[in-house]
C-alpha cells in the first residue's frame, strides 16, 4: 500500500479498478487495500496485488481526468503515475517474499532461471510481440506461458510447439512438423546448413516430446513435469532468437528505447500543453472582481 500511494496520487482510483478485477462492486471499503495489507490468504493476496498491478498500468496509460481540489481558488489535480518505479518495488517485494513470479512486458510471469528468463524468454517474447507478422506464433506462445502458470504443462507443451510452427509459416516456411519446416527452411535459404544442423536435433526433440508427451491423451497425470515443460519453453524462445539472425540483448534493447522514446514524446507534449495553458492564462484580461475582492466594499463600478 506505500508504494501505491508513493508513486500515484490517485491511489483511489487504482483500488477501485483493483476491486472490480477481483468482482467486487457493493463492498464499503477496499478489498483489495485490505489483501495488500495481509488480510486472506496467499492466493487472495496475491490475486489483489495482480489486481492492483493490472489496474495501474491501464490507468497509467488512459487516465486524463482530473480531480476536483475541491477548493475554489486551487486548481484541478491531474493524475500521477509512476509507472516503471512502482513495478520495480513490486518486484522486490515479490522477490524478497521468495515468490516465483514477477510483472514484465505487461504481465506476470514466472521467474525461472533469471539467465534464461532474460537471455531466451524475454527476447522470445518481445520479437514475437513487437512484430505484426508473429502474431499468431506470439499468442501461442503466450499461451504456453499462461498454461504453464496453470501447472496445465501437457498443453503448454503443444502450444509452444504450436508457436514455433507457427513462426515458421510467418517466415515462408510451410510444413506438416515442425521437422519438415526446418528441411524446408534451408532449401528456400531462410538457413544455412550449418544452422539446420545446430537445430536438427532440438527440434527432433521438440517434435517427440510434443508427440509423445505434449497430448493429454497419451500421458499419465505427472508424466510431463514443470521443468519439462521449462526446458520446452526456452528451447523454442532459444530457436526463434536465433531464426531472427537478432542478438538477445538487442531485441530487448530496441523494446527499452521505443519505450522510452514513446515516453519522452508524451512528456514533451503534456510539457507543451502546460506552457500553453500559462501563456492562455497571463494573457487574459484581469477580472475587476478578482482585483478588488468580492468581499469588500470596493466595487469596480
Amino acid at each position: 500500500m506505500s508504494a501505491l500511494e508513493t508513486f500515484t496520487n490517485m491511489p483511489g482510483r487504482v483500488l477501485n479498478m483493483a476491486d472490480k478485477r477481483l468482482g467486487i462492486h457493493d463492498s464499503r471499503e477496499w478489498v483489495s487495500a485490505n489483501r495488500l495489507r495481509g488480510e486472506g490468504d496467499d492466493h487472495e493476496r496475491l490475486d489483489a496485488l495482480a489486481a492492483v498491478v493490472n489496474a495501474f498500468v491501464w490507468l497509467s496509460e488512459t487516465d486524463e481526468e482530473l480531480e476536483d481540489s475541491g477548493y475554489s481558488n486551487r486548481p484541478d489535480e491531474e493524475p500521477e503515475y509512476n509507472l516503471d518505479a512502482f513495478i520495480e518495488v513490486v518486484n522486490d517485494r515479490l522477490l524478497h517474499a521468495r515468490s516465483d513470479w514477477l510483472f514484465e512486458d505487461g504481465r506476470f510471469q514466472e521467474r525461472g532461471n533469471y539467465v534464461m528468463h532474460s537471455e531466451v524468454l524475454r527476447p522470445a517474447t518481445v520479437l514475437l510481440g513487437d512484430d505484426p507478422v508473429f502474431r499468431t506464433a506470439s499468442d501461442a506462445f503466450q499461451s504456453a506461458l499462461t498454461r504453464l502458470s496453470k501447472n496445465e504443462t501437457d498443453v503448454a507443451l503443444t502450444q509452444a510447439a504450436t508457436s514455433l510452427q507457427e513462426f515458421f509459416r510467418a517466415l515462408g516456411v510451410e510444413g506438416n512438423s515442425v521437422s519438415d519446416q526446418l528441411d524446408k527452411a534451408q532449401r528456400q535459404k531462410v538457413i544455412t546448413p550449418a544452422d539446420r544442423s545446430l537445430m536438427k536435433p532440438l527440434v527432433a526433440w521438440v517434435n517427440a516430446d510434443r508427440s509423445d508427451r505434449g497430448n493429454a491423451h497419451r500421458h499419465r497425470e505427472g508424466d510431463v513435469t514443470k521443468a519439462d515443460a521449462w526446458l520446452m519453453m526456452h528451447v523454442v524462445g532459444a530457436l526463434m532468437v536465433r531464426l531472427s539472425n537478432r542478438d538477445p540483448r538487442d531485441i530487448v534493447a530496441a523494446r527499452e528505447k521505443r519505450e522510452a522514446d514513446d515516453a519522452a514524446k508524451r512528456e514533451e507534449a503534456r510539457r507543451a500543453e502546460r506552457e500553453a495553458a500559462a501563456t492562455a492564462a497571463a494573457a487574459r484580461e484581469p477580472d475587476p472582481w478578482e482585483q478588488l475582492g468580492r468581499d469588500r466594499e470596493d466595487t469596480p463600478f
